[in-house]
């Protein structure tokens, strides 16, 4: 350390404009390279904290037809899940640069004026010969300012702030897996909810036709029960009745699913209940293509799915970690720089630079230093706490990599036995209609029972619905397999093909 004294005398109404010039240098050369890193981290913290949250649009609400997959895009761009998704990658960003600033020079100060009354020494000698005291006039008390700093720049950690660094970088990457998760999720959410839409406008129709028909069945079955005939009786009016009360039932709940699926299609995309949302397809559309060979389908969820992502960065994370924790007690070389200046006009000032002067000094210095702190029993704590952590990590591992691939079986076998069924209802639904013709045909020329037409009425709507809830499974087992290879988008048979090529090949 370097120190240096010495003033003949400062009055209090002739302060030495030097003093406040060295005071002021000193402080900017100090603040100069700390301002410049702290310009840096911000302006680097800002643009990677403003990159990944998706903004909503106000132009997304639109009121041209939108198909399933502009659908999906609106829902990344503006859905609430995606946004506190992306806010835990921002976060994690900036803890990432918490602990990289950990690395940058620190300083701390203390300044401050206090009143300070007056001390000289005895008529006119040294004031180690004796001192007298005065404060009992107002002239007698004048200004003590004191300023103190110390900048401290660590140089080498002995690998605690590279550990740190490694853990949270590798933290940050399993909240960007998750960002990528969550908008997997919402898109698998966006899916189901715009055929559930479509599959209930299907059903409308279905239901309307049915009231229409019979309408017109119990307009004729009253003229006939009026003419007194026989050929319709007043049970065969009631089952009729009955019959009827069921259709308008089913009209109510599909008129309800229609508006609900859309509020809900709306909210899955970010949209308010009152933006306009038109949909391109006006019912469930017919199945697409077969889904490619399981076997590539499986090998494509392992290259895709973020979890695996998740898992890789969450053992690095723990046993990086871990390390941070073991090395938690290890110092920290740092070159550390101090600088105090004081001054105060009613105190004398020494020329003895043995002699320790608080009220008028100026003292600087730049020395090698080492800071430590020992908790062993914490620190070893807290690394069995992160070992721990990498346990549970490895065995989310063990059950990803044989869970993931029965998600994709599981998805795989659930459209091909929704496509199966389907083609089963449309024979079905064939067969009732014929049913339902040759028993209505019979029921109107007064050869034919009520009941056998009211059955066959009641098969054929009942296998119109079959049709349709196997359409809409097979749609909704194609989103589930989308989703299940890590995918937000349909349209992986080229990416499928390829894969399939690549595990022939070898």
């Amino acid at each position: 350390m370097s120190q240096t004294r010495g003033r003949s005398r400062f009055w209090f109404c002739a302060w030495p404009n030097e003093f406040f010039r060295i005071i002021a240098l000193t402080i900017t050369l100090t603040l100069l390279p700390i301002t410049a890193l702290a310009d840096e981290t911000t302006s680097r913290l800002d643009l990677n904290l403003k990159a990944p949250i998706p903004v909503a649009d106000e132009t997304r609400a639109s009121s041209e037809p939108v198909g399933v997959d502009r659908c999906v895009e609106i829902a990344l761009s503006g859905s609430g899940k995606i946004a506190e998704a992306a806010g835990l990658v921002a976060e994690w960003k900036a803890r990432l640069f918490e602990v990289e600033a950990n690395i940058y020079p620190k300083l701390q100060g203390l300044a401050f004026v206090a009143p300070m009354f007056t001390v000289e020494a005895k008529d006119g000698s040294s004031v180690l010969g004796g001192v007298q005291r005065k404060w009992k006039s107002l002239s007698d008390w004048g200004p003590y300012f004191r300023l103190e700093m110390l900048l401290v720049q660590p140089i080498y950690t002995f690998g605690r702030l590279s550990a740190g660094e490694d853990a949270a970088n590798a933290r940050l990457e399993v909240e960007k897996a998750r960002f990528e998760q969550a908008k997997n999720a919402v898109a698998l959410q966006t899916r189901k909810f715009y055929y559930l839409h479509l599959y209930a406008k299907s059903l409308l129709p279905l239901l309307t036709n049915a009231r229409k028909t019979l309408d017109e069945v119990l307009e004729q079955a009253h003229a006939m029960h009026a003419e007194g005939s026989g050929k319709v009786s007043t049970p065969d009016l009631m089952k009729l009745e009955i019959a009827s009360s069921e259709i308008d039932k089913f009209l109510v709940q599909a008129k309800v699913g229609i508006s609900l699926s859309l509020a809900a299609l709306k909210h899955t995309m970010g949209l308010s209940p009152a933006d306009p949302l038109v949909l391109a397809d006006e019912r469930l559309p017919n199945v697409s293509d077969d889904p490619p060979p399981l076997e590539s389908l499986v090998a494509l969820a392992e290259m895709q799915r973020p979890e695996f992502a998740q898992i890789s960065n969450g053992l690095r994370a723990a046993k990086s970690l871990e390390r941070a924790e073991k090395l938690a007690d290890a110092p920290i070389v740092a070159i550390v720089g101090q600088f105090q200046a004081s001054f105060a006009p009613t105190r004398e000032d020494t020329d003895n630079p043995y002699l320790s002067d608080p009220y008028n000094d100026l003292f600087g210095g730049v020395a090698l230093a080492i800071q430590f702190g020992l908790d062993p029993a914490a620190s070893h704590a807290k690394s069995l706490a992160a070992r721990a952590m990498g346990k549970q990590v490895e065995g989310l591992s063990r059950f990803a990599q044989t869970g993931i691939p029965v998600e994709v079986k599981k998805a795989w076998d659930e459209e091909q036995q929704a496509r199966q069924l389907l083609h089963l209802a449309k024979k079905a639904e064939v067969a009732a209609r014929k049913w339902m013709i040759f028993a209505g045909a019979a029921y109107g020329s007064g050869t034919g029972e009520t009941k056998d037409f009211i059955e066959g009425f009641a098969a054929h709507m009942q296998m119109r619905k079959n049709r349709l809830d196997q359409l809409l499974a097979v749609h909704t087992a194609r989103a589930e397999l989308i989703h299940a290879v890590g995918q937000r988008m349909d349209g992986f048979e080229t990416t499928a093909a390829a894969v399939s090529s690549d595990l022939s090949s070898n």
